[in-house]
């Protein structure tokens, strides 16, 4: 959704309204309530052109649109519905991720199709290192996605496709927001353990310019931002569903998209609630958030070549690698 143009999805006259699912004006929503209840409802473009005029053209614009009838006439409160629904994924990945440790040696696409994640309770004396705080990263953050309604509608094929492509920008920020929340000005692990390990950090010892804007830019920008735990979850769910870089099937890719909107609108409207007149802007403010990770990916790239072009064949895990090869 482009932060910088508020317009129903249908007709393309401007809006900042949410209805049956998507942004669009209380007309279209009018006209596709009594849609759902009209007898005698046209069955094909009275013009037999696709006129997009007619009653029946508008109503396959709504639909295409991704206007739903049936899920939201049986859900009173969508936005409260979906906002918990993340809340409950994401507290589950928070107990993973603080409590638990798992010995698991996949590499990136064994984790992506594995059926579940074998979790082990950490013992009260351990004392994780970077190791284990970068492996749990990456498996939690896995595991909250293919935990979303409609990842296991995927085939593999498309599901190894859309997480190889999207959660780093997932891992991220979940880093950035835990080191908000924990009054960071950059972005660690527990403890104060960096999110980058000491072969990467000494290689920049006289350029640590690079490394701070890796660990400080996105932190800064949700502290300037002030970004509420609602909001975290709405935009992760967002980048997620993200479609630019992932080679999805049609099918996938439409399903994904529609997910998409549904996330920004529901964002829309939370921010609409919230904010009254200032929702449009807050909205636009956290969609930017994403050009800021944009630039974090970026960063890590260039981390990663130079690491690359210093050690070749870097002695880390199966996991580790396959990440470092996906960003090239």
């Amino acid at each position: 959704m482009d932060p910088n143009s508020f317009s129903c999805v249908v007709c393309k006259h401007f809006t900042t309204a949410f209805n049956y699912g998507i942004v669009c004006c209380n007309s279209c929503k009018a006209f596709f309530r009594r849609s759902q209840t009209a007898k005698n409802f046209p069955m094909r473009c009275t013009s037999n052109r696709n006129c997009s005029k007619c009653r029946y053209c508008r109503y396959q614009l709504c639909i295409t649109a991704g206007m739903n009838w049936r899920v939201l006439s049986q859900c009173d409160n969508q936005l409260d519905t979906i906002i918990q629904n993340l809340i409950y994924l994401d507290s589950h990945r928070q107990d993973r991720f603080f409590n638990y440790t798992t010995d698991m040696n996949l590499s990136l696409d064994e984790l992506i199709l594995a059926d579940s994640v074998k979790y082990d309770q950490k013992s009260i004396d351990s004392q994780p290192d970077y190791n284990h705080w970068a492996t749990v990263s990456h498996i939690t953050s896995i595991d909250f996605m293919k935990r979303l309604e409609f990842v296991n509608k995927l085939p593999s094929d498309d599901l190894t496709s859309l997480i190889r492509s999207n959660h780093m920008q997932h891992v991220f920020l979940c880093d950035a927001m835990r080191s908000y929340c924990d009054n960071k000005g950059y972005a660690c692990y527990p403890g104060g353990i960096g999110v980058l390990s000491a072969s990467l950090t000494s290689l920049f010892l006289e350029n640590p310019q690079v490394l701070n804007k890796f660990r400080c830019s996105l932190i800064a920008k949700l502290a300037e931002v002030r970004i509420t735990n609602e909001e975290f979850l709405l935009l992760s769910a967002i980048l997620i569903c993200n479609t630019v870089s992932s080679k999805l099937s049609v099918p996938s890719l439409n399903l994904v998209s529609q997910y998409q909107r549904m996330y920004s609108s529901t964002l829309l409207q939370y921010c609409l609630n919230t904010y009254q007149h200032f929702g449009p802007s807050r909205f636009t403010d956290l969609l930017s958030i994403s050009h800021i990770i944009s630039g974090t990916y970026e960063s890590l790239s260039q981390i990663i070549l130079t690491l690359k072009y210093y050690h070749p064949k870097p002695q880390t895990k199966q996991l580790f690698l396959d990440i470092f090869n996906s960003m090239e």
